[in-house]
Order: structure tokens, then sequence, then C-alpha cells
């Protein structure tokens, strides 16, 4: 079971502090043949993703950086586990990337109803420099789409809407009991 947790909070990169606009949104990443939906509600330093399909057994996330605290919900069993966040865990929702080295605008056009600038962006991560494009809104200077030049991973959002979202969606609901992560089962 622990194994299935791990598993479910790598397909899904979950946390970054630096943004705190409130929005909810559709996400869908790619990685190769890979495809992750979800639903996500934002506000500050809270997170909530509910998966179009469960992501090994998982249908919900919840994201507490104020705790340190990810809430791996089964709904379907009625269970949650409460695991560390790790610094795999982001979702990167400002307007620049981490290890951004360059930046250059391409132009401007509407994407999913937002008027956004399309930028080529340059990344170091370990000793590689990585291109990317990325869309960013004009307004809210939110990253709506980005794609691995190499067209390998992407990440979009769609269905935005910026708007305060409730604390209520970012709480652990009452009626689950805790994953016995030693056997894989409930405790009482």
């Amino acid at each position: 079971m622990v194994a299935i947790l791990l598993t479910s909070i790598f397909l899904i990169g979950l946390i970054s502090p630096v943004f705190a606009l409130d929005f909810s949104a559709d996400r869908i990443e790619r990685n190769g043949a890979s495809e992750v939906t979800a639903h996500v509600n934002a506000k500050s330093d809270r997170w909530r993703f509910e998966f179009a399909r469960p992501q090994r057994g998982s249908s919900v996330m919840i994201v507490r950086v104020d705790r340190g605290t990810v809430w791996v919900i089964f709904s379907k069993q009625r269970q949650y586990a409460e695991i560390p966040i790790g610094k795999d865990h982001r979702l990167i929702a400002s307007e620049h990337m981490p290890g951004e080295v360059s930046r250059e605008l391409v132009g401007e056009e509407v994407l999913h109803g937002h008027l956004a600038e399309l930028f080529e962006v340059a990344v170091v991560e370990g000793d590689e420099t990585r291109h990317y494009y990325r869309w960013v809104t004009k307004a809210e200077r939110f990253p709506l789409k980005t794609v691995g030049k190499q067209g390998q991973w992407s990440e979009e959002f769609r269905r935005v809407m910026f708007t305060e979202q409730s604390p209520f969606l970012f709480e652990l609901p009452r009626r689950l009991d805790p994953v016995d992560q030693s056997t894989g089962s409930s405790s009482e």
C-alpha cells in the first residue's frame, strides 16, 4: 500500500509555495504516453486534486503546506493516508519556472478564452538545459500551458476560474478511517 501511495504522489507534481492566487481548473499532465487529469482547487498554500480516473486507488489528494502534509484519500475504501510533503510534490502555478535561466517572448494569442503571452523558456535541470514553450495569462500572470520543446511532456490548465476557494475544500473529511500502512487496512 505504501508503494502505491508513493507512486501516486510521484505521478503528479503537487507543491510550490510561491503562488497565492485562488483558482480552480482542470489540469492535464502528459508525460510520453501517460496522461493524468485532475480537477484542481488552489488557495494560497493549499491544493486539492480530484482525479478523473483514480491514480493507484487514490481519488483525491489534499496538500497542506501549512501542516507539511498530503492527505491521500481512497474514497471507495473510505480511507486516507497522511504522508509528509516531499520535494517532488509541486504545483507550478507561477509565471516563472524553477531553474529558469532565460525567457523570450514569442507572441500573444488567446488560449482557452484568456489573452496570453507565449514564451520560449530555458530551464536548468541538473546538468541539462531544457527548453519549453509557456503560455502565461496577461492579467493574472498564470501559466495556462507549458510544453517541452521536444514534445514529450506538457501541463495544461483548462476551464480556469480565478475565484476565492472555500477553506472546507482543503480539510480532511471526517467520515474516513486512516489506512494502517503496515498492513494496508484501516485501523480502528
